[in-house]
């Protein structure tokens, strides 16, 4: 039966009911495939690219890409040797304002002489402007040139000192506009002036006072009713004299100052009323330090003097070194220099002469017209270091002037 049933069972499957046999026995399913092993390449690529984006967006900032500073904007663009001596700073400075560049300083520009339009009228040869008289010019460059050959000349025979010379201009070169000297056919005094300056030796210094003479045109500095001018501008071409000297100037308030209504010679010349009517005040400076003084009509013979001006109103300019003396020799008790000036001048020299004083262990005024001694023998004997010519321009250009100073060499 074993067997049987064994045979039965073996043999007899398909003969049993076949809905049995479905539910028994289903069908047998395919085994699955076995599952594919990922590759691990593709994350690596993904993770480097990444990296790779990390690190190009992180070179970007340090370069300041994106509006920061960035680490490369700084310090690690600085050579080694600067960034190891460095300081870290808590937190960005703003960067330092550039200091501005100074302007060069302006020229100053001289004032406007005064024009009222007109052209003034003429008395006695005088031009009458704006309330004032004032004597023309009407000099030339030839004469401009005979006067720096005569300085040469005389520069040679003092070849132990120092020469200087000095043209002072008029009035009628800062008092009158430049249309009314055109008007009367006037020269001009700076075209003048200059010939001479450049026409004098290299061994002379010249002493061109004519610009600083402009900046002041509307200061006292001439006189309205006189040919000379006024002791402020004398003061003003005294500085220009102690800057080219190599000298101190004394301050103008270290002088004492005396004023006095004054009407000059070009009043008593013209007889014009406006002239009188408009006196100028005429300020004295003298001296406060210690000094002595001698005065000589010829240059020969002295005597001594209190004071080196007049305070006599009545003699009007010539109160300045007591009028035109031969010569005036002052001693300045309180300087010990080493120098000794010797001035040459005209009449416009008396107003300058007590500000030199204040310069110079000694000075000479000589006036070319009275003293009678030999001008170099003179300098020798009296140990002159320094010698100044001095004229206005009306002097330098006036032959009859020329021949007084020769004089002095004969």
């Amino acid at each position: 039966m074993a067997k049987h049933m064994a045979g039965k069972h073996y043999s007899g499957r398909s003969s049993e009911n076949p809905e049995r046999t479905a539910a028994v026995s289903e069908p047998r399913r395919p085994a699955p495939a076995p599952k594919k092993r990922r590759s691990p390449v593709i994350p690596i690529v993904i993770i480097l690219i990444v990296l790779a984006l990390g690190i190009i967006v992180y070179i970007l900032w340090s370069l300041g890409m994106f509006g920061g500073t960035g680490i490369l904007s700084g310090s690690l663009l600085t050579s080694p040797s600067a960034a190891a001596s460095a300081t870290p700073s808590a937190s960005p400075s703003a960067s330092p304002t550039p200091s501005p560049t100074p302007s060069p300083t302006p020229e100053p520009t001289p004032p406007p002489i005064y024009d009222d339009g007109t052209e003034g009228y003429m008395s006695s040869g005088i031009c009458i402007y704006n309330n004032q008289g004032f004597e023309l010019f009407y000099g030339d460059d030839s004469m401009a040139e005979a006067y720096a050959t005569m300085i040469n000349g005389f520069a040679e025979a003092l070849p132990d000192v120092q020469v200087y010379n000095m043209v002072v201009p008029n009035h009628s070169e800062f008092g009158l506009p430049e249309r009314v000297r055109e008007y009367y056919g006037e020269s001009s005094q700076r075209q003048n002036t200059s010939v001479i300056y450049e026409n004098l030796s290299d061994s002379i210094k010249a002493v061109d006072i004519y610009d600083i003479l402009n900046l002041h045109n509307d200061e006292n500095i001439y006189l309205g009713t006189d040919t000379h001018w006024a002791p402020l501008g004398a003061y003003y071409a005294y500085t220009v004299f102690c800057d080219v000297a190599g000298c101190d100037a004394a301050p103008l308030e270290s002088f004492d100052k005396t004023s006095y209504e004054f009407t000059g010679y070009l009043a008593y010349a013209t007889g014009e009323d406006v002239l009188y009517q408009n006196p100028d005040t005429l300020d004295v400076y003298d001296p406060t330090f210690d000094y002595t003084c001698e005065m000589s009509y010829d240059g020969l013979s002295y005597f001594p003097s209190d004071t080196v001006n007049v305070h006599d109103e009545s003699a009007g300019y010539s109160m300045y070194l007591s009028g035109d003396m031969g010569c005036v020799r002052v001693t300045n008790n309180e300087l010990s220099t080493g120098r000794k000036l010797l001035i040459v001048k005209d009449s416009y020299g008396n107003a300058m002469g007590p500000f030199l004083m204040a310069s110079f262990d000694e000075v000479h005024v000589v006036d070319f017209r009275y003293f009678e001694d030999n001008l170099p023998n003179y300098c020798e004997a009296q140990g002159i270091t320094d010698v100044l010519f001095f004229n206005n321009e009306m002097s330098a250009n006036t032959s009859i002037q020329h021949d007084s100073m020769r004089s002095l060499f004969d």
